[in-house]
């Protein structure tokens, strides 16, 4: 089977009203192109992958928002003319490309996946050996909200099911009030993930969060997820020595993965990366005793359902992934959502990805070309 062609389709998929940040947060600056922007993140364009081939089959793929379409179609002459049974999955011919830009690489690896699948006959799960499990556990996620807002999202969680929200915060947010309001909303039937992004700057701003919380009575937290900065595992393994909440990191490939347990720096891993990657990930942490999950770029349903994949046939994700696009997105771009109830998502077991482009929402969100 022969990769006869590579199509690009670039789009823009907009978030729900007031589903990420509280309307004084927004908007908040981004990295895009390599320069700071002061866009709001769901401004960024995502660019669809299809790989055609000459019978017929399509493989799909979803490159990280942000990402220049120039960037994407550059990588399609490594496979464009190419049999598909030359490749092989755990290490495509983009090695030039690899720490430049995981993104693209992330998306060709999924779209040969999904068509490998499609090949066979079979889900991508059973690609890497098969699944642990038929429902993958998964967070609501939230960008910075105000106390008041908070609350209403909490209840909203609990009514749809979620046990957890991942959350995320900077050091001058009014952080414990607003996990005092989640707390007094649902009481213990939600617990936050808080994600600063590095952005407590110092353990002594965590150290000073975790004070006021015990002061409070606040006990929904369920773990800081990088708190401060990353390459710095000294203040990680500190930190665990001062506080009692699980201490995460979010690390995007085998190397970080093997420097965090090796430290002992993290209770947790919030792993991301191609699959093949974040399973090499898993499989650490597996070995280590580490529960993990996946993380997100709140991206559509090709992404997602890529994930929901991986999550399944990876024993250590145990933990909620982040995998919350559907949720907070106004579309998904497949003809069928990913079955989301009760804080799950069942794994799709069609073949390949098992989903289809909606093609009428693709032409609906499409816009030009970005770089």
């Amino acid at each position: 089977m022969k990769i006869t062609r590579i199509e690009t389709i670039v789009v823009q998929v907009p978030v729900h009203d007031g589903a990420w940040h509280s309307a004084e947060f927004v908007p908040e600056g981004y990295t895009y192109g390599g320069q700071w922007v002061r866009t709001h993140w769901p401004e960024f364009p995502i660019v669809m992958l299809k790989l055609h081939t000459d019978e017929g089959l399509v493989g799909l793929g979803e490159v990280s928002k942000g990402t220049p379409e120039a960037d994407v179609r550059r990588a399609a002459q490594f496979f464009e003319g190419c049999d598909l049974w030359s490749f092989n999955l755990q290490e495509l011919p983009l090695q030039t490309m690899w720490f430049e830009n995981l993104s693209i690489y992330a998306a060709y690896e999924m779209a040969l996946f999904d068509l490998m699948g499609k090949a066979l006959n079979v889900p991508v799960y059973r690609l890497f050996g098969g699944k642990y499990r038929d429902l993958v556990p998964v967070s609501r996620c939230s960008g910075r909200m105000n106390p008041g807002d908070a609350a209403i999202l909490a209840k909203q969680c609990v009514e749809q099911g979620y046990s957890v929200l991942k959350m995320k915060a900077i050091a001058s947010d009014p952080l414990v009030e607003r996990l005092e309001a989640i707390q007094n909303a649902v009481g213990d039937k939600l617990h936050v993930v808080v994600d600063p992004n590095q952005r407590f700057y110092q353990p002594t701003r965590l150290f000073s969060f975790v004070d006021q919380l015990e002061r409070r009575g606040i006990t929904n937290v369920q773990c800081f997820e990088s708190p401060f900065d990353q390459t710095n595992l000294d203040w990680y393994v500190l930190a665990r020595r001062k506080i009692t909440a699980p201490l995460a990191l979010h690390l995007d490939g085998p190397q970080e993965a093997r420097e965090a347990i090796k430290r002992e720096a993290c209770d947790w891993v919030n792993l991301g990366g191609p699959m093949v990657s974040f399973y090499k990930q898993a499989a650490m942490a597996e070995a280590a005793g580490m529960p993990a999950w996946h993380g997100s770029g709140v991206d559509l349903g090709v992404a997602e359902a890529s994930y929901a994949h991986v999550c399944a046939a990876s024993k250590a994700v145990t933990l909620t992934s982040d995998i919350c696009g559907q949720s907070l997105r106004v579309d998904d771009l497949i003809t069928e959502p990913l079955a989301i109830a009760d804080g799950h998502v069942r794994v799709p077991e069609g073949p390949g990805l098992g989903v289809t482009l909606d093609e009428a929402a693709v032409e609906k969100y499409r816009v030009a070309g970005g770089g």
